[in-house]
């Protein structure tokens, strides 16, 4: 078990994923309330694809986020990283909440909102690597509980968000909530970006990153130079958590609205139900992965999610219980969520383990998470096969993941 100080840096470490994930949920809740407040258009659709568009420059930015702080983590430290990536959080979140609209200041408008996401891409991009590298570092020897926390607690931001949306709707009207509404979530977020790091400024260097004799002076180009194979094996790795989280949870609500046709309340409620047992599988297979080898546990989810994710589509397919269908799937996608992670903080060594981490991790999720739903609804609209288009594109991951996870065995010391 941990001790209270460990429970202290794995809670302070998780709380930027959990923003991360509230801030993905409430902008993608929120878009149709102000859309056409930053994108003045005579078509709605139009101001809504404009508002996605900026979230998704956010999404590219963080790839270069990584790069840059993980530069500054693997040079001065992981801590100094999780407090700077924290302060730029909290002051983009609340940038966008009290952001003035097209009507008061013209151009400069989404100008602004532009410069505060491609912010909060850049520190996201920072962010979460961090969290996963501090996390390991901390507590090298319960590396599978530390994970299973950090991630339990970083989807429980998908849950945050849809109880604040919750909130606003019951609670005011939807004039209220275009007038002012839609800005209570971000500057909530950013209030909460500022207690954090507060409370993380009093957290300590990593044991391994103080112990450490040497640091690159460019541990990017150390990083490509000599671990490019590692590099691509982490984004491999890190597929079999990106594209389910994507299916399972943040496209799935899309999915059976838009593409399906089922009931916008029944799909409200059964995401409530699937997010909360897919944060207790996190939790739970990062425990169970200090106890027994995590190579098998990996393959064998990797496996089953694919089994999980076919006969999850085909009861929706069927119009069978739309609430058994993804809790399957999303309980299997759960379990999956904290092993990557597990293995990256082996992969690479200590003095460019940021550096590797953040690149693996940020463009994995770019091309599958940030790809993944304009490839299934892109197809499915070419093929009709709303089915067969998400198991085929989950199988295809799943390769990737079993060949990466075959090939990491040669860089990770034997469990």
């Amino acid at each position: 078990m941990l001790n209270t100080e460990q429970k202290k840096i794995i809670f302070l470490a998780s709380v930027g994923g959990l923003l991360e994930f509230y801030d993905f949920t409430i902008y993608g809740l929120f878009a149709v309330y102000f859309s056409n407040q930053f994108f003045p258009t005579e078509n709605q659709l139009t101001s809504i694809i404009a508002s996605y568009s900026v979230f998704v420059i956010g999404y590219i930015a963080r790839p270069i986020g990584g790069i840059i702080f993980s530069h500054i983590g693997d040079k001065i430290g992981r801590k100094t990283v999780m407090v700077i990536t924290m302060v730029l959080m909290g002051f983009a979140s609340i940038g966008l909440g009290l952001s003035p609209t097209y009507d008061q200041i013209g151009i400069w408008a989404p100008i602004l909102m532009v410069l505060f996401r491609l912010i909060q891409g850049l520190a996201i991009g920072g962010e979460l690597p961090s969290t996963i590298v501090f996390g390991t570092e901390s507590i090298p020897n319960q590396r599978g509980l530390a994970m299973g926390v950090v991630f339990a607690v970083t989807i429980a931001g998908l849950l945050l968000g849809i109880v604040i949306n919750s909130l606003i709707i019951n609670n005011l009207s939807t004039n209220q909530i275009s007038s002012f509404g839609w800005r209570i979530p971000f500057i909530l977020g950013g209030l909460l970006c500022i207690v954090a790091y507060q409370v993380r400024n009093n957290l300590h260097e990593t044991a391994a990153f103080k112990n450490l004799k040497h640091h690159d002076s460019l541990p990017i180009v150390e990083l490509l130079k000599h671990h490019l194979a590692k590099i691509i094996i982490g984004i491999g790795l890190t597929s079999t958590m990106a594209t389910p989280i994507t299916l399972a949870l943040i496209f799935m609500p899309t999915y059976l609205i838009k593409i399906v046709k089922l009931d916008p309340t029944l799909i409200s409620n059964s995401i409530l139900i699937t997010t909360t047992l897919s944060i207790i599988a996190t939790l739970c297979i990062g425990i169970l992965a200090d106890k027994i080898n995590i190579f098998k546990l990996f393959k064998n989810l990797i496996l089953l999610l694919t089994i999980a994710a076919t006969i999850c589509y085909y009861m929706i397919y069927m119009q069978m219980n739309i609430i058994i269908a993804i809790s399957i799937f999303a309980i299997v996608q759960g379990a999956l969520v904290a092993l990557s992670p597990i293995l990256l903080s082996y992969i690479f060594p200590v003095h460019i383990r940021l550096s590797g981490i953040a690149l693996s991790y940020n463009i994995s999720f770019v091309i599958f998470a940030g790809l993944t739903p304009i490839l299934i609804s892109a197809l499915i609209g070419q093929t009709h096969m709303t089915y067969l288009v998400p198991v085929v594109w989950l199988m295809f991951t799943a390769c990737i993941g079993l060949t990466a996870l075959s090939k990491s065995q040669n860089y990770i010391p034997k469990f």
